[in-house]
C-alpha cells in the first residue's frame, strides 16, 4: 500500500482508536471469546491435571498430549484476535500480566483463573475508556491499566505477608 508506515505500526501496536474496529471485528471477538470460556469450563479439570502435573495425569489416563495441544489452540486463537486490537509487540503483556497480578495474591489454581479473568476484564474496559477519553492507543492504555494493577496487587501482597507475622 501507499502507506507502509501506517500498516507496520497497526500490526505492532494494534488499531490506534477502539472506534475504528467494525462490527464484524467486534462480532468475532465476542464469539471466540465464548467458544474460549466455553472449552476452558467443560474442560477445567483435565486441564488443570495437565497444567498441575502432567506426568501424573498421563500416569492416571488424561491424555495430556491432546489437552496440550487444546491449550496450544486456544492461547494462538486468542494471540489471533488480539493482533487486530492491540498489536503483536503488546499481546504478552496482555496474557502475562493479570495472571502475574493474581498470582501475587493468590496460592489457588481456580482462585488465580478467576481472578485473572476480572483483573483483565477490568483492565481491557478501564483501558478503552481511558482511551477513548484522552484520545490514546487502545492497547497501549490498556496494558498500563495492567501494569497498574500489577503494582497494586505488588502492595497488597506486602501487606498480606505483613499481616502474617
Amino acid at each position: 500500500t501507499s502507506n507502509v508506515s501506517a500498516d507496520v505500526c497497526s500490526t505492532l501496536f494494534g488499531s490506534t482508536s477502539i472506534l475504528t474496529l467494525s462490527l464484524t471485528d467486534v462480532w468475532i471477538c465476542v464469539a471466540m471469546s465464548v467458544i474460549v470460556v466455553t472449552v476452558f469450563l467443560v474442560f477445567y479439570n483435565k486441564i488443570f491435571a495437565v497444567t498441575f502435573d502432567e506426568s501424573f495425569a498421563k500416569a492416571t489416563g488424561v491424555r495430556a498430549d491432546m489437552y496440550n495441544l487444546l491449550i496450544a489452540i486456544v492461547i494462538v486463537v486468542i494471540i489471533v484476535i488480539a493482533m487486530k486490537f492491540v498489536g503483536s509487540l503488546l499481546i504478552s503483556a496482555l496474557i502475562i500480566f493479570p495472571a502475574l497480578s493474581a498470582m501475587r495474591v493468590f496460592k489457588s489454581f481456580r482462585s488465580v483463573i478467576i481472578c485473572s479473568v476480572v483483573i483483565s476484564l477490568f483492565c481491557a474496559a478501564s483501558g478503552i475508556i481511558i482511551s477513548i477519553l484522552a484520545g490514546t492507543p487502545v492497547g497501549s492504555t490498556i496494558v498500563s491499566a495492567d501494569i497498574c494493577v500489577f503494582f497494586l496487587f505488588c502492595l497488597i501482597s506486602l501487606v498480606l505477608r505483613r499481616g502474617k507475622k
